[in-house]
């Protein structure tokens, strides 16, 4: 599954020091100005074909801007080996890893050399994931059981600078959530020195069906000793994310809010939903390891009872949700979009994006970018126009809650996801 992200983050700062001046012949300090980090932005297609049969592999592409032009695909692109990639962004470092279903599974490790080219370090067997994630300059991976049988869940730490598995362990995943169902998790993310893990509760990974829709649950553990601290629980939506799906994000404050998906159903079809609870957005307070009961965001509410399938956090609050009025266990098929800012519970539908009846997919999970400047957000769109099928990167605006063309892929392409990789020198 794509897992993707399509990127990490656009800025990193780099400190320019003036001249200094003299007041009253005391020192000043000199001024300080951030400047953006060179680097280059990777869109990973793969051929329309390929995709519907399920037998093709990405192809790693980069370009200097997602706003316009067209990217050429044409004879060109760096071929993965297999299908079923994954993309996350690490200590500057571009890492495409494969999800084996269940078997083991590659890591290639990437830099961007001063060329503004991808250049491969290292390729490198782990066992294949279900949820994974950046935590500081490691990749903490999960490889979840599937059945209530397998009562342990394997978990493993890949050091970025050693690019090697740096250590490993086991979770009891028939006892995290208490009720006698098993966890699965749907996301890792790094809070503070912790790392909060989201999960479901499912009686088998085989259907992802429940007993138990409407509660929220995030494991916490110490880091990097994975030492398990406690479960946050709730009860006032349904579990936070779906099946490779991130909905947990740490905002510039360190605040963390979570999505509530409401998307539980009791055989894992999309048809028998029994979850009861609003899909809702819920605060944990900086250096807290307990939901803030004061803050409900209701999107439910907002929405007329639309689901989320997919978010990216934009900054200063504001989040672009990629959501659906029809329910799916696995949340695919997202076709409208929505800005939702947390700090004032604000939410407007975006203008600007194609007919939902003639979009065929967005980049899938966590493949889409934004720099978290609070304005503005990219998103892979696939859909059919009048000159057939077409895939290109939308940028989405805050402001003005609307997204416009910029990026074309050419060909019949699936964008699965965009990265910004800066230049390691």
């Amino acid at each position: 599954m794509n897992t993707n992200k399509w990127m990490g983050c656009l800025l990193s700062a780099a400190l320019i020091f003036a001249a200094c001046s003299k007041k009253d012949d005391q020192p000043t300090e000199p001024p300080v100005e951030e400047t953006p980090q060179e680097g280059r932005f990777v869109v990973t297609a793969l051929p329309y074909m390929s995709y519907i049969l399920g037998n093709g592999a990405d192809l790693l592409y980069t370009t200097n801007s997602l706003d316009s032009g067209t990217l050429v695909t044409t004879g060109t692109g760096l071929e993965q080996d297999g299908v079923n990639r994954n993309y996350v962004i690490a200590n500057n470092k571009f890492f495409s890893l494969l999800f084996g279903q269940g078997n083991p599974g590659s890591v290639t490790a990437y830099s961007m050399n001063e060329q503004a080219q991808l250049q491969k370090l290292s390729n490198f067997q782990t066992e294949t994931m279900t949820a994974f994630g950046a935590v500081g300059e490691d990749i903490l991976m999960f490889k979840n059981a599937w059945e209530p049988t397998q009562s342990m869940s394997n978990w493993y730490r890949v050091n970025t600078n050693s690019l090697q598995i740096a250590s490993q362990g086991q979770i009891n995943t028939n006892t995290l959530s208490g009720n006698g169902e098993m966890a699965m998790f749907s996301s890792v993310k790094q809070v503070g020195d912790k790392v909060f893990a989201p999960f479901l509760s499912i009686k088998t990974a085989r259907s992802f069906g429940t007993s138990f829709p409407d509660s929220s649950w995030i494991a916490v553990y110490s880091y990097p000793e994975m030492k398990f601290e406690k479960v946050i629980r709730d009860n006032r939506t349904g579990a936070i994310g779906a099946y490779f799906t991130d909905a947990i994000e740490v905002d510039e404050q360190g605040d963390v809010y979570a999505i509530g998906m409401s998307l539980g159903t009791e055989n894992g079809s999309s048809n028998t939903k029994n979850s009861t609870k609003p899909v809702g957005i819920m605060k944990i307070a900086k250096g807290t390891t307990e939901y803030d009961k004061s803050y409900f965001f209701n999107i439910s509410n907002v929405s007329g009872n639309n689901y989320v399938f997919r978010k990216l956090y934009l900054g200063k609050g504001n989040f672009l949700l990629m959501m659906s009025d029809t329910h799916n266990t696995y949340a695919n098929n997202a076709k409208k979009f929505a800005i939702a800012n947390v700090y004032t519970q604000s939410f407007k539908w975006v203008t600007g994006t194609p007919d939902p009846a003639t979009i065929l997919g967005i980049t899938e999970y966590s493949g889409n970018y934004s720099p978290r400047d609070g304005k503005t957000g990219y998103v892979g769109i696939i859909s059919f126009t009048d000159e057939g099928f077409v895939s290109q990167v939308y940028k989405f605006d805050t402001e003005t809650a609307s997204a416009k063309v910029g990026l074309t892929v050419e060909g019949q392409n699936i964008i699965r996801s965009i990265n910004w990789v800066p230049v390691t020198k």
